[in-house]
């Protein structure tokens, strides 16, 4: 049973926010106990669409969603160097909490760890959306992953 979970991998949602930096942290530290490839996951969440602003220029949504994913990869290769762990980068689009349980759901880890909060409107008054839809929908262990705030 040790193996088989060793061989199971741990899934992370990442979304930018300190919330989600801090559980990325704990999964780093987990990964690296339980021997195990770590599988971090961003969700975006963007319905395409042209924007013209006030100066006449057009942008695209798509492009503020790339802008935005790649500062999201930042921070992860910020706090996944020097680890010594293998991780994996997963990119997906939709609802995030509905997309990463799907996820979950299919790539069977042995752990998810989530933040508290991420960046819905009633962030500060409730635990996130995508972590209580986590808790109450998936098969594996969960981490919430809670601020010293």
């Amino acid at each position: 049973m040790i193996e088989e979970q060793k061989s199971r991998p741990i899934v992370v949602g990442v979304d930018g926010t300190d919330h989600s930096k801090i559980a990325l942290s704990k999964a780093v530290a987990e990964a690296r106990v339980r021997g195990a490839e770590l599988q971090v996951v961003y969700v975006s969440d963007v319905s395409p669409a042209h924007l013209l602003l006030p100066d006449g220029q057009h942008v695209h949504t798509r492009d503020l969603a790339a802008a935005k994913a790649a500062a999201v990869w930042e921070m992860v290769d910020e706090v996944v160097a020097d680890s010594e762990i293998e991780w994996t980068k997963v990119d997906l689009d939709g609802y995030p909490a509905d997309v990463l349980v799907d996820y979950v759901e299919t790539s069977d880890p042995q752990l998810l760890v989530v933040g508290t909060r991420g960046r819905g409107r009633m962030s500060k008054a409730f635990l996130g959306s995508t972590s209580s839809r986590a808790v109450e929908r998936v098969n594996c262990d969960v981490l919430v992953a809670k601020t010293d705030s």
